[in-house]
């Protein structure tokens, strides 16, 4: 309709011949049951995807955790438990401590790095979402070996808290 929207566009103003076109991709694309679930879906909804990478997580007496610290891609499927072992890892490092912000500053070294790693693989997978051109099946083969290399970006491991 020309209408700029600011984030996504709202799910009944999306084109139906575009609906239809995702429809036959994932037919042509998807294993069938995936095709299936697509095919079945009564109100497709796009919506964009964002990340956030923060060069510090602890500063003074604040720190960050979970989204407020990392947004990585919802095809890393990890925002739940990076928050979680945030906490645990931002808990444990006030317990051994009386010094606030040197406590921080350790929960920043150990915890930084991991975020930024699981947003450069949600980057790294991504670009396989938004590669066109080339063998779609070679594209898919290649993201289904990223999913099945969980834990490594570019072939190299993310380091977790031992």
């Amino acid at each position: 309709s020309g209408v700029t929207h600011s984030l996504s566009i709202p799910p009944p103003l999306i084109r139906q011949e575009l609906i239809a076109e995702l429809k036959q991709d994932a037919d042509a694309m998807l294993a069938p049951q995936l095709a299936a679930l697509v095919k079945s879906t009564a109100q497709i909804i796009l919506q964009p995807i964002f990340d956030l990478e923060s060069p510090r997580i602890a500063f003074g007496r604040v720190a960050l955790v979970g989204d407020a610290a990392f947004v990585a891609r919802p095809h890393v499927a990890t925002g739940a438990m990076k928050a979680a072992v945030d906490a645990d890892c931002l808990a444990a490092a006030l317990a051994h401590s009386r010094d606030v912000e040197a406590a921080l500053r350790s929960y920043n070294d150990e915890r930084q790095p991991y975020g930024a790693a699981l947003v450069a693989r949600g980057r790294h997978i991504g670009s396989y979402f938004a590669a066109r051109g080339g063998d779609p099946r070679q594209r898919i083969e290649s993201l289904m070996r990223e999913y099945g290399a969980a834990g490594l970006v570019r072939d190299q491991a993310i380091l977790a808290r031992s």
